[in-house]
């Protein structure tokens, strides 16, 4: 069994006997000792921080965070780390002498063993059929008008990317209801009477040309709505690498960590242009290859990649276990920036992320995977949509 494997299988392993432990004491030296280190690291200048997501990427600063996702409240869980068999070494037939328990040191795993075991499970997951289907729910937090409570509004959306030229790929979005983000925001919402709407009045803005604009006032419901679904043409659907949201555009994409860290440099270049002098390059790489592990059809060993340049970036942090938005336990890393920071859980065993969750000063974002996997099944579209009415083919 290779190291990393190890690794993978230990983090979900169940509780082992003090004889257990202390068996394993002198083999779990040797397998850390020998755990392979990220080759190459590179170490990129740091300057002005510049997050941007997907679409167009000369928006504000902080949207790119804020669309991947935000700030995540878990403590980080140790982990004890041991290695068995069924029997030690000695002679055949010898049963080794009983030998006190012992206290075992905790440890955590490095950012680099997380995101390296989860890049090994990644690589071998399976990646044919017609559809690639990715359900996520996102969450946002909003201060309510007065001021005296948190809102946390979230959304249901499920993706249907076809792997056929010229086929649509369609989106299915619900509006899941607001509700106060805490206990002590629900607290705080009951004091005010419980409303179930929010007028957040409208405000006056800027353009570039100098105008003044008024917006118009905007009105929130706590009650959940209808799911629509919008048609894009295949053609139309982009990433933010620089390629098409199709298994075979995104195939191109290098599967080596340096080849995919000078690819996207390319990419975030050419996107910020001249301001690319002021981008913080580091946080712009670990932005797209998190876009590339959550929000894409890549293929296995591209996927793998982007896990393993993650784990050559410096800054990059490990959090431990924690529980990601939805309640479901995983290994987190992190990368702090000037405002807060980008939060990545996952379950390592599988290679399958659970959600980003991104802190920006007060406000928290996340965004958790439901489900993202390759399947010959349809869409099943509901009736309000907005596009072509043509069903999927």
């Amino acid at each position: 069994m290779d190291d990393l494997s190890a690794i993978r299988e230990l983090l979900s392993a169940p509780p082992v006997s003090p004889e257990v432990v202390a068996d394993g004491r002198t083999r779990l030296a040797t397998a850390f000792a020998s755990t392979p280190k990220p080759a190459n690291l590179r170490s990129l200048e740091m300057t002005e921080e510049t997050p941007v997501h997907q679409g167009k990427r000369r928006a504000m600063r902080t949207a790119r965070w804020t669309a991947l996702g935000v700030g995540l409240l878990g403590a980080a869980a140790a982990v004890t780390l041991v290695v068995t068999s069924g029997t030690s070494a000695g002679a055949p037939g010898t049963r080794p002498a009983a030998q006190a328990p012992s206290v075992q040191p905790i440890k955590k795993l490095s950012a680099q063993q997380v995101l390296l075991a989860a890049a090994t499970s990644a690589a071998k997951t399976p990646a044919d059929g017609a559809y690639w289907v990715r359900s996520s729910v996102t969450g946002k937090q909003r201060v309510e008008p007065g001021g005296k409570y948190t809102l946390e509004m979230t959304t249901l959306l499920e993706t249907w990317v076809s792997q056929v030229p010229g086929k649509p790929t369609w989106f299915i979005n619900q509006n899941l209801g607001i509700k106060p983000a805490t206990p002590q925001d629900e607290e705080a919402w009951r004091a005010a009477g419980s409303p179930h709407s929010w007028t957040y009045p409208g405000t006056t803005v800027t353009n570039k040309s100098g105008k003044s604009i008024k917006t118009r006032s905007v009105t929130l419901q706590s009650k959940p709505g209808e799911p629509v679904t919008t048609r894009v043409d295949g053609d139309k659907t982009d990433s933010s690498v620089g390629k098409p949201m199709t298994r075979a555009a995104l195939s191109e994409l290098p599967t080596t960590p340096d080849g995919l860290r000078d690819y996207l440099k390319t990419v975030i270049a050419k996107q910020w242009g001249a301001e690319y002098a002021h981008v913080d390059v580091n946080t712009e790489l670990y932005q797209a290859g998190v876009h590339i592990i959550m929000d894409l059809p890549a293929p296995p060993n591209v996927r793998a990649a982007a896990f393993r340049m993650l784990a050559s970036l410096p800054g990059v942090k490990a959090e431990g276990e924690v529980t990601d938005p939805l309640g479901r336990t995983g290994q987190a890393v992190s990368l702090p920036h000037s405002n807060g920071e980008g939060r990545l859980i996952m379950n390592t065993a599988t290679g399958e992320p659970l959600a980003f969750v991104t802190t920006i000063k007060e406000a928290r974002v996340f965004v958790a995977i439901k489900k993202a996997r390759w399947t010959d099944d349809k869409p099943d579209l509901p009736a309000s949509r907005r596009g072509s009415d043509d069903p999927p083919a």
